[in-house]
């Protein structure tokens, strides 16, 4: 009788725990819609990804409201903006508004990131980083620590938030890319368009970013080769998401 007891009762605990699961709305519980929903903002299509970039890199004002500015040596991290991020503020505004590139690359990534977030009504997470270890990226991304030559590309390849795009003619509109002149000087930007001649080797690289050039955010153009143009070798591009 015991016995008999305690498999009517494991009978009936499974029939609750059936009808409990299916009054649940999709997503709540141990799946559904909305599981994958979560995991999605933790790491998105990289395809889909680099059209939320473009988006955000658009919204920006290209009429110098944000005006080029490189403090070498201050801490000020070169963005236009506050936002913080699980607790710690990982972007810090300009009273003028300025920016300097990666800076504003850094910028442009996490608003997208948040934005991709915010469509899915899901937390605001980037991976599994805390703000701790967001602001080791940046550090990596600026170049200041980790590898300072590939910077962006390295940052997020190497945290499994990104893939490395080996060939510039593979690169799209919303990559990021770390680039070195002849020169000696270095960019930080999102890839826009390439150029080559007829035998594939690249001529033109068109990009968005923050400089001179263009008193602040806007677009450019610029050759390769010659003095003072970008360096075939050293064109590093990344694809943020999965």
């Amino acid at each position: 009788m015991e016995t008999t007891g305690r498999v009517r009762a494991a009978a009936l605990a499974a029939t609750l725990v059936f009808l409990v699961s299916a009054a649940l709305p999709a997503g709540v519980g141990g799946g559904g819609a909305g599981t994958a929903a979560a995991e999605e903002a933790i790491l998105p299509p990289a395809d889909a990804f680099a059209r939320v970039v473009v988006e955000v890199m658009k919204a920006y004002p290209t009429d110098g409201t944000h005006d080029y500015y490189w403090p070498k040596g201050d801490n000020w991290p070169g963005t236009t903006c506050d936002l913080v991020y699980r607790g710690v503020k990982v972007l810090e505004a300009d009273p003028k508004g300025r920016c300097y590139c990666c800076g504003l690359t850094f910028e442009v990534f996490v608003k997208a990131w948040q934005k991709w977030c915010a469509a899915r009504k899901a937390e605001f997470r980037i991976g599994d980083l805390s703000g701790e270890e967001l602001l080791k990226l940046r550090a990596d991304w600026f170049g200041s620590t980790g590898d300072t030559r590939r910077t962006l590309q390295a940052a997020l390849v190497s945290r499994g938030l990104g893939r490395a795009v080996e060939k510039l003619k593979d690169a799209r509109p919303g990559d990021f890319v770390q680039f070195w002149r002849t020169g000696g000087s270095g960019h930080s930007v999102v890839f826009l368009e390439a150029g080559f001649d007829s035998a594939g080797a690249p001529t033109k690289l068109k990009y968005w970013s923050t400089q001179k050039a263009t008193r602040g955010i806007g677009v450019r153009e610029e050759r390769f080769g010659g003095e003072g143009g970008v360096k075939p070798d050293e064109v590093y591009v990344v694809r943020a998401g999965r």
